[in-house]
């Protein structure tokens, strides 16, 4: 476990590899699509988890650990008696891996009864969300859930002296700005909002499952999948190239779209 080409191309992929695997069996889904770019955020956090963990990592180092790992990183980079805890960076990896694993999981099979539940509840199942549901969520990207928690605070306060609505639900703080219309939502780490319409809820939780596995490279490669989609639409036969190719997928196809969408978008 000290071999830097082991961890970048084999083992941190195969962990995000299986975590996909998992959500998508838990929630009958698929994309081959997101599965590439599950390797591919697999390789760029492996490499990132053995540098960040070597002695004296440079600041660069240290900020895309936290970045591809979350609060764990952060607890290694800067908690001495955390770091202490473990014999090695080697016992670090593989607890690092069952977490992520045990998280999908948890949140995946959880998730199924938030769906049934629907986004506007009571305080009973809200506490059962936060204690929970969310701890599976929370850890694993936090720069992104940051600039989603400000959201949702705006769409707290519409929710309050306006007509949209707010609460906590499948682990995540979600909004609704403009209730009635067509739905347009977005996931923004650990929270959910839709910016008109009702809550896609089941595809959107979806979504925060990735964020366990993916971290905060979920947006850099949501965006680099907007040019997948766009280029899957051009060579297919039957598909003409839209913003919809780009933001989203064709769920009768399991080829064209964005692949951080595909599986979504097939539920």
């Amino acid at each position: 476990m000290d071999n830097v080409v082991f961890i970048t191309l084999v083992f941190w992929p195969a962990v995000v590899l299986l975590c996909a695997g998992l959500n998508m069996l838990i929630s009958w889904t698929f994309s081959w699509s997101e599965l590439v770019f599950d390797y591919a955020i697999g390789v760029i956090a492996g490499w990132l988890l053995f540098a960040g963990t070597q002695a004296e990592p440079n600041g660069a180092e240290i900020f895309f650990f936290i970045f591809s790992h979350g609060l764990l990183a952060i607890l290694w980079s800067f908690a001495e008696p955390f770091r202490d805890a473990f014999s090695d960076p080697a016992a670090f990896f593989w607890t690092m891996a069952g977490i992520r694993v045990g998280c999908t999981i948890w949140a995946a099979a959880w998730d199924h009864l938030s769906d049934h539940l629907g986004c506007t509840l009571g305080w009973g199942p809200v506490l059962f969300s936060v204690l929970v549901v969310m701890p599976a969520k929370i850890t694993f990207s936090l720069a992104t859930s940051a600039v989603g928690f400000l959201i949702w605070l705006v769409g707290l306060f519409v929710a309050i002296f306006g007509g949209g609505n707010a609460g906590h639900a499948g682990g995540v703080f979600w909004t609704e700005f403009s209730p009635s219309g067509s739905y347009y939502a977005t996931t923004v780490g650990w929270t959910v909002h839709c910016w008109r319409g009702s809550m896609p809820f089941k595809h959107e939780l979806y979504h925060t499952r990735q964020y366990v596995y993916m971290g905060d490279w979920l947006i850099p490669f949501w965006c680099l999948g907007c040019v997948w989609g766009v280029i899957t639409a051009a060579i297919s036969s039957s598909h003409t190239v839209s913003t919809a190719t780009a933001y989203g997928a064709d769920p009768s196809s399991w080829h064209v779209g964005n692949p951080v969408e595909v599986a979504a978008y097939h539920l």
